[in-house]
């Protein structure tokens, strides 16, 4: 019982830390966006508006990390018995369909630019704008990196590999810019169009997952298994099912367990806390519910 409250108050640490540093990260993102979408405006790139617009998105996915994070805090209410942990995932299903439209935008400007060019200025501002806005992302991301590591956040992962696709992205602008100052044509569409590639898959990528959180689909099929045998191992106790359901950062397992039906109450709970404990400190499950059922003909 002790370990599986301390495995609480620990994840409560990791989710305080985490949800500061995806504030910052929310920050970071927005203002770099915003920075090279004014740039952009009086340099005239298309790559670099992109990019300004790929910032924000990453910005928004921070937001959505950071707003999940905090909603897991909340309290229960009578409407909502299992929290409110999947709101997170419908946050980033409809922001999803919003980061498609704006990778839409770009791409149809980035065709106008083919079939009408016009000629981009101060290319040298685009250039340093970019690797700035790349390095700062880089910068931030290895930042995120190292905390979801330190305490094994997938949500926080995933906002650091966003950052660390938005920091790659800049890059690429910055190369097609550069080949476009050297006389090549049509580079500066061409790498608009490549970062919209950019936000396409991030936008898919949100979508499924969180299509796969909001239909109650687990992302690994053994898990069910693994913690059958686990609990039959460890406790020589029969399971008769286990349903497995994501929420949100977390998951919750009911567990029907058979016993003999001659065990007292007291031993029930004990074996009964025992497991929860296990199983929880073993596979990450925040909310368990164990159902014994007595074996027949016992």
């Amino acid at each position: 019982m002790n370990n599986f409250k301390s495995i609480h108050l620990d994840k409560s640490k990791a989710f305080e830390e985490a949800r500061k540093i995806a504030w910052g990260s929310i920050w970071v993102l927005a203002g770099i966006g915003v920075a090279e979408i004014l740039i952009s405006t009086f340099t005239g790139s298309l790559t670099l508006f992109a990019d300004g617009l790929d910032s924000i998105a990453d910005g928004l996915v921070s937001f959505i990390v950071w707003f999940g994070i905090r909603m897991i805090h909340r309290p229960r209410s009578d409407s909502f018995h299992f929290g409110y942990a999947k709101i997170e995932s419908l946050a980033a299903f409809i922001a999803a369909i919003a980061i498609l439209i704006l990778g839409a935008f770009i791409v149809y400007h980035a065709y106008e630019r083919i079939i009408h060019p016009s000629e981009t200025t101060n290319p040298e501002i685009t250039m340093v704008t970019l690797l700035a806005a790349g390095s700062i992302s880089l910068y931030r991301a290895f930042q995120v990196r190292r905390v979801a590591k330190k305490f094994n956040l997938v949500s926080l992962t995933l906002d650091a590999k966003n950052s660390i696709k938005d920091g790659s992205a800049s890059f690429v602008g910055f190369g097609s810019v550069l080949l476009g100052y050297f006389g090549i044509q049509y580079m500066d569409a061409i790498g608009g169009i490549i970062i919209a590639g950019y936000i396409f898959y991030m936008a898919y990528t949100a979508i499924k997952e969180s299509s796969l959180v909001l239909l109650d689909a687990v992302k690994d099929p053994d898990l069910h298994d693994e913690i059958k045998e686990h609990i039959t191992t460890s406790f020589n106790v029969d399971v008769q099912d286990v349903q497995i359901r994501p929420l949100g950062h977390g998951s919750y397992a009911q567990i029907h367990v058979i016993l003999d039906q001659k065990m007292t109450l007291d031993n029930v709970y004990e074996i009964v806390e025992k497991i929860k404990s296990s199983v929880a400190e073993k596979f990450s499950i925040d909310e368990i519910v164990i159902e014994p059922t007595p074996k027949s003909g016992s």
